[in-house]
């Protein structure tokens, strides 16, 4: 007689999961496909308009409010209604620092555009894509620009 072996069933939440991090890579290389191989703080600011790259209305204001040690940023529903948009507060510390905003930035929109299932996976990747860099290397760089605030 034959044992019958038992599926494992996967969790909803994984496979949902992955879809995330795909449609953030294909966003990402769709972004940079349009608009690379530079992508400025204008850039990042023209595709915070644009419903095709950011699923909701975004204001960044630059303030410390809210904003908790080893952190650079951090992202709201501006209402219980996600069509109301998202603030985007980032620590005053780069509002006059246009060269490390479009990276900043695009690590907060997975937020906006995923919600609370956005990982930090997802944010490196969907960061890097539109940047045209490396994992490891986006990364990096967010790590030292979130060290030189609280430095």
């Amino acid at each position: 007689m034959q044992q019958e072996t038992k599926r494992v069933k996967k969790r909803p939440g994984k496979k949902v999961h992955s879809m995330v991090t795909v449609h953030a890579s294909e966003k990402a290389a769709e972004i940079r496909a349009r608009f690379g191989p530079e992508i400025d703080y204008a850039t990042v600011v023209q595709l915070l308009g644009d419903r095709r790259y950011t699923r909701y209305p975004v204001e960044i204001r630059f303030v410390s409010e809210g904003i908790e040690p080893g952190m650079f940023a951090l992202t709201e529903p501006a209402s219980e209604n996600p069509d109301d948009g998202y603030v985007m507060n980032i620590h005053p510390f780069f509002e006059d620092r246009p060269d490390a905003l479009p990276a900043l930035i695009l690590y907060q929109t997975v937020l906006v555009n995923y919600g609370d299932i956005a990982t930090a996976n997802d944010a490196e990747i969907f960061g890097a894509g539109v940047l045209g860099m490396e994992r490891d290397d986006y990364y990096d760089l967010i790590v030292r620009l979130t060290d030189s605030l609280w430095s």
